[in-house]
């Protein structure tokens, strides 16, 4: 028998035998989260992070019902257990949990809550866990399949500002937003950073703008999560992943909400792959990387998925159409000039693009070189899309809350 099968056999025994009442106080264990990734018709995925050595799980029951149902995060046919994210300028390690959940029933809510027990000890023919914690119980509900209504709120280039990102939600309303699409670089960088009470403020993505999100909506409402050039920055950037799963292992997807098509594309750095200033420039292949990309749209484009869809939005950090000649955006004009062309025969009814920090925004229909209107938004502004009846209506807006620019495509 091997020494992880007997561990594991012996752990679960505990945790069948040696369970203490759960507590409440979720100071102790539960350090950020939940909050809810890829929520789909069938599925949803939640996030979470833990301050000690735990063994967690997530309870699921229909909403009026008392039937249980516990996930795990299960690798290789064993239950993930303190699950660390270990970075160069960690004191401590970041423990974090990522848990799908599928076959559910899509219009149906559910409520949910996050467990965990704390593991004294782990070798590798005994294991000791003790106290057991669980958090308060949060709502969601699977999308409908059919729905032909969509109202997207759009932000980018928050750059760790919290406070910022929270005046936008607040002034797009998103308690009536569908969906909520962050496009890259809400962080200066992918840091961890320090549990050093004494050192520079936490520069990572929970203190970034996961936090304001859980406060205000992530509980029971996903956001997808694009990677800007800052998120390919940073001792934890090769965690991205962590943070924000998804089922198809890329950082680039498509997803159908209903009779919407929205697609979200990946162009890793700005820099040329060989700028000596580049973070990690050494080790930078984001031109072969692009290119798997665009093969990867080429044929996304000629699926039935795509091509039945009424609507058609695409999202990325990197401005597409890109004209600049500036030797410092050329891993973005390498982007750009990858994808246009596919874009063009695409019937893409919007592009939507980051990274610029405009002063207010920038539109273009159609945008130069391409067939489809492009919005340039971010960092001074914000986006909300009301899709519906055959028309999306854009609506930009400052962090005041002030139109400052709408249209109806």
């Amino acid at each position: 028998m091997r020494t992880s099968h007997i561990s594991f056999f012996l752990t679960s025994l505990l945790l069948h035998f040696l369970m203490p009442a759960f507590l409440s106080a979720t100071t102790t264990c539960f350090r950020g989260g939940p909050y809810l990734q890829e929520l789909s018709h069938d599925g949803v995925t939640v996030v979470f992070e833990n301050t000690v050595p735990t063994f967690a799980w997530v309870e699921l029951r229909k909403k009026g019902q008392a039937t249980v149902t516990k996930y795990y995060h299960e690798v290789e046919g064993q239950h993930q257990a303190y699950d660390y994210i270990q970075a160069p300028s960690v004191a401590l390690p970041v423990q974090n949990f990522v848990i799908r959940i599928n076959g559910l029933n899509e219009k149906t809510t559910y409520e949910y809550r996050v467990c965990a027990q704390k593991i004294d000890q782990m070798k590798p023919y005994s294991a000791k866990l003790s106290t057991e914690y669980a958090s308060d119980w949060y709502t969601f509900t699977p999308l409908d399949t059919k729905a032909t209504e969509h109202h997207l709120l759009v932000m980018s280039d928050m750059h760790n500002r919290s406070d910022v990102l929270e005046k936008f939600l607040t002034a797009l309303d998103y308690t009536t937003a569908s969906h909520i699409v962050y496009a890259g670089d809400m962080m200066d960088n992918m840091q961890v950073g320090t549990v050093s009470s004494t050192a520079a403020p936490r520069e990572e993505p929970y203190a970034s703008f996961i936090n304001s999100s859980v406060k205000l909506f992530a509980t029971r409402q996903d956001f997808s999560m694009l990677r800007g050039d800052h998120e390919t920055k940073g001792d934890a950037a090769d965690y991205f992943g962590k943070y924000f799963p998804h089922q198809s292992g890329k950082n680039y997807n498509a997803y159908r909400w209903g009779d919407l098509e929205v697609v979200m594309l990946d162009g890793g750095e700005a820099l040329p792959d060989d700028d000596p200033t580049a973070f990690s420039s050494t080790l930078a292949l984001y031109n072969p990387y692009r290119q798997e990309e665009a093969r990867w749209l080429e044929q996304l484009i000629q699926t039935p998925e795509y091509q039945t869809a009424r609507y058609r939005i695409v999202i990325s950090h990197l401005p597409i159409p890109c004209t600049s000649e500036d030797a410092a955006q050329a891993g973005a004009k390498f982007f750009s000039d990858l994808m246009v062309p596919i874009l063009n025969r695409a019937n893409v009814n919007l592009m939507v693009c980051g990274h610029l920090h405009p002063d207010t925004y920038t539109f273009q229909e159609p945008a130069e070189g391409s067939t489809f209107p492009t919005i340039v938004q971010g960092y001074n502004s914000a986006l909300r899309l009301d899709i519906g009846d055959g028309t999306i209506t854009l609506r930009v807006v400052d962090a005041d809350g002030q139109t400052l620019f709408s249209k109806v495509l």
